[in-house]
């Protein structure tokens, strides 16, 4: 958000997410925030789940399909070491993840929507 702090995690962002899937039938809502009572039908990927898939943070480590993308996009994870910064899978490029700051990245950060489907 405005603040540039990310301590309660990604707010503006998840705000958005949960005002673009309101409408959304077929996704389940799932609470992001305990304490607000946020509920999104998507959500951020974790720094966890883009390493899994094998992002690391060395150069070309990401997956294609992951990266396709003209803007780095957020990841849920800030960094807890600077609550104005988070960890960004970063565009093709690079095609990593890494750390960015909300102010060196707002121009060309953008979010790309994760939905969790019950088998």
């Amino acid at each position: 958000d405005s603040s540039g702090n990310n301590q309660y995690g990604p707010r503006t962002a998840t705000q958005k997410l949960e005002s673009v899937t309101s409408s959304w039938t077929n996704v389940p809502a799932n609470t992001y925030n305990e304490k607000t009572g946020t509920a999104t039908r998507a959500r951020l990927i974790t720094k966890a789940e883009a390493e899994s898939v094998g992002c690391t943070e060395s150069t070309n480590s990401c997956p294609t399909w992951l990266i396709e993308s003209s803007y780095d996009h957020w990841t849920s994870t800030p960094l807890s070491s600077n609550p104005s910064s988070a960890w960004i899978v970063s565009l093709q490029a690079y095609r990593n993840v890494r750390r960015a700051t909300v102010s060196d990245h707002s121009y060309s950060s953008g979010m790309r929507a994760v939905i969790t489907i019950s088998k």
